[in-house]
């Protein structure tokens, strides 16, 4: 069963004089239990597609599924809810919050506004943090953090209410090899024996080797997909 599915999708953006076509009629189907690349150039579409996956931009175009239901119509406190309840996010900047030690950082994520994170919360919390190789810094504010280990404290936030969807914006490119590295075996990791889908956007060649399913994008087109090795092509039938 597939936990994301695009349908025709295309994106327009506007500078209130023009309208201009980022994202042509991509159709992709996310499965669990894979860790999927998107990869491409600057501008080719990646993360607008990311977003659209991630129900932050609407599609201009076409139709949006996620466990199968139609979420394309939902409005924006629809979407927000179903961020919560079936999304983890990752970013290319852990953004976490000064002041809050890793594990309260991780628990603002799955507590609810204003109240105590129950107990389960918090174990469930520090097994996560162990399973990351972070119980040690458990009570380390993010500024006596590595960057490999702010991204490993975010992946954790990601995780905290076990989403299906992991959605991952460039999580290695402010990192050195080797927190990179120790990274993507994370994410790995959480596809192959959490049986999450995982979809990390990257132009980062050290991400590829990691990758069930590398989809490539250009000039916002799908012009490769390793799921059936064929090359895209375009309304005239020429390779792109």
């Amino acid at each position: 069963m597939s936990v994301l599915a695009l349908k025709n999708v295309s994106r327009d953006f506007s500078d209130g004089r023009q309208i201009r076509r980022v994202l042509f009629s991509v159709d992709l189907v996310i499965e669990p239990g894979q860790l999927t690349v998107l990869a491409g150039p600057s501008g080719s579409g990646k993360t607008t597609l990311l977003s659209i996956m991630g129900l932050v931009l609407r599609a201009s175009e076409g139709r949006l599924f996620v466990m199968n239901d139609d979420v394309t119509r939902l409005n924006d406190r629809q979407a927000a809810i179903l961020r919560l309840r079936q999304y983890g996010f990752v970013f290319q900047q852990p953004m976490l919050i000064e002041g809050l030690n890793t594990l309260e950082n991780v628990l603002l994520a799955g507590s609810v506004q204003g109240k105590r994170a129950p107990r389960s919360l918090r174990q469930k919390a520090m097994e996560i943090l162990a399973t990351l190789g972070l119980e040690p810094f458990i009570h380390m504010q993010p500024r006596l953090l590595s960057g490999g280990q702010k991204q490993r404290v975010s992946i954790a936030r990601a995780l905290i209410k076990n989403p299906p969807i992991i959605l991952c914006d460039e999580p290695t490119s402010a990192l050195d090899a080797e927190s990179g590295q120790i990274v993507l075996d994370i994410l790995k990791q959480i596809s192959i024996e959490d049986k999450k889908a995982v979809v990390v956007v990257s132009h980062d060649a050290r991400v590829f080797p990691f990758a069930d399913r590398l989809v490539k994008l250009e000039d916002g087109r799908m012009v490769s997909d390793t799921r059936d090795n064929q090359i895209k092509s375009d309304p005239d039938g020429k390779s792109l």
